[in-house]
C-alpha cells in the first residue's frame, strides 16, 4: 500500500531505476546442441504471446470455444439443408409422373372419344361369321320352361305307351326300346314332387336338362332336345337304356361290346385276369338304378383310359360305354372298357 510521505521524509522512487544485466555465459549442454535449439524457440514462442497485449490468453480461449460451437452446427446446417433438397427433389419428381400420367389419361380418353365418335369399320371379307346357338338355346329360360313343364306333366302321367310316343325324341328310333322296356304296352304314372327342383337349366350341345324331384324325394335329371318338330323328351337318357339288361349281361358274359349307360368311379381293384396294374386301369360300373355293378379295365394311359378319367379320384360321373368280356373271363364282374360313347347319359346328334 502506498504510504504519503510525512514532513522531512524522502519521496519514495515511484519507478525502479533500470539495471544492466549481464547474462552469464550458458554451459554447454550434455545433451548437445538439440537442447539450446529447444530452449530458444520456447523463448521465442512466449515472446510472441505477450506481444498481443490485450488479453491474448482469453482471446485464445474464446476463440478455441467459438470453433468447436460454430462446426457442429454448420455441419448440422449442411445436413438440414441437404435432406430438405433430397424431399423437394422427390416431391418434384412426383409431381411430374403424376402429370405424365394424367396426360396420358386424357390423351387415352381422347382416343376413346375418337373411337366412339368414329367407330371403327371393317370390311365384310374380315367380318367374322356369328356364333350359330343349337336350337334349344335360341329361346329365352322362361320361354324354355313355360313350353317344358307341361311336356312333363304329360309324359309322368302317361299310361301306355302311345301315350308318350308324340312328346319323346326320335320316336321311330326309340320305338322297339319302349316296346322292349314297359312289357304289354303299361306304364305306371310317375308322381312328381317338383319340376325344376334346383331352379336351374343345364344346357349342353343340343339339349337342356333340368332336375325333377319325385314324391319319394329322389334327385333325378329330364333331358329335352329342340329337333325339326319341337321340344321333346329324350327318353333313352331318362329310364338310362342300355343294350341289354345288366342282369343278362352279368349272366350270359357277351364276347361283344354292349352299349351301357353306367355310372363310372375311379378305383383300385385288380385281379384274376386283370391283375396286372401296370397294363390296366379299372373303374367301377353301376347300373343306372343302383342295383348291378361291374368292373371296368381300360388300358392305362390309353386315350380311352383318359377320356373316361373322372377329374377327381372320388367322384362319380355318367358315361355311356361299350364293354365286353375277355375271352378267358375268370370272374363275371370283370369287363373290358372298349369303347367310350358319351358323357352323360345324353346322345346329342350333330346339327338336331
Amino acid at each position: 500500500m502506498l504510504r504519503i510521505p510525512g514532513e522531512g521524509e524522502e519521496s519514495a522512487p515511484l519507478m525502479a531505476p533500470l539495471q544492466k544485466v549481464d547474462f552469464a555465459e550458458q554451459e554447454p549442454d550434455p545433451r548437445g546442441e538439440k537442447r539450446v535449439r529447444a530452449t530458444r524457440k520456447k523463448k521465442k514462442k512466449e515472446a510472441e504471446v505477450i506481444d498481443w497485449d490485450a488479453s491474448p490468453g482469453r482471446w485464445r480461449e474464446t476463440r478455441k470455444k467459438g470453433k468447436r460451437v460454430i462446426r457442429p452446427l454448420l455441419g448440422w446446417m449442411i445436413s438440414i439443408g441437404a435432406v430438405v433438397g433430397t424431399v423437394s427433389l422427390i416431391v418434384k419428381a412426383r409431381d411430374t409422373d403424376k402429370a405424365a400420367a394424367g396426360d396420358n389419361i386424357e390423351e387415352k380418353l381422347d382416343q376413346f372419344d375418337e373411337l366412339v365418335n368414329a367407330p371403327l369399320i371393317l370390311p365384310d371379307d374380315e367380318l367374322v361369321d356369328p356364333v350359330e346357338l343349337p336350337k334349344i338355346m335360341e329361346r329365352s329360360e322362361a320361354d324354355f320352361i313355360g313350353l317344358a313343364e307341361p311336356l312333363a306333366e304329360k309324359f309322368f302321367a302317361a299310361k301306355k305307351i302311345e301315350d308318350i310316343l308324340p312328346i319323346v325324341h326320335d320316336p321311330k328310333g326309340a320305338w322297339k326300346k319302349i316296346r322292349a322296356y314297359y312289357p304289354g304296352g303299361v306304364i305306371s304314372p310317375l308322381e312328381i314332387s317338383k319340376f325344376n327342383s334346383t331352379g336351374r337349366v343345364s344346357y349342353k350341345d343340343n339339349f337342356a336338362a333340368v332336375s325333377i324331384m319325385t314324391a319319394d324325394f329322389e334327385q333325378k335329371q329330364l333331358a329335352f332336345i329342340e329337333d325339326d318338330e319341337g321340344l321333346k323328351i329324350d327318353w333313352e337318357s331318362w329310364i338310362g337304356w342300355s343294350e341289354m339288361p345288366w342282369a343278362e349281361i352279368i349272366k350270359k358274359k357277351p364276347r361283344e361290346p354292349v352299349l351301357v349307360r353306367a355310372t363310372l368311379k375311379w378305383v383300385d381293384y385288380y385281379n384274376f385276369a386283370f391283375s396286372d396294374e401296370s397294363k390296366w386301369r379299372s373303374y367301377r360300373l353301376t347300373s343306372p338304378d343302383g342295383e348291378n355293378m361291374l368292373y371296368g379295365y381300360a388300358a392305362r394311359n390309353s386315350l380311352l383310359d383318359q377320356r373316361i378319367r373322372p377329374g377327381e379320384p372320388k367322384s362319380n360321373v355318367a358315361v355311356i360305354v361299350k364293354i365286353h368280356y375277355p375271352e378267358d373271363a375268370q370272374s363275371g364282374k370283370q369287363v373290358v372298357i372298349s369303347e367310350y360313347v358319351a358323357d352323360g347319359w345324353v346322345i346329342a346328334g350333330e346339327g338336331e
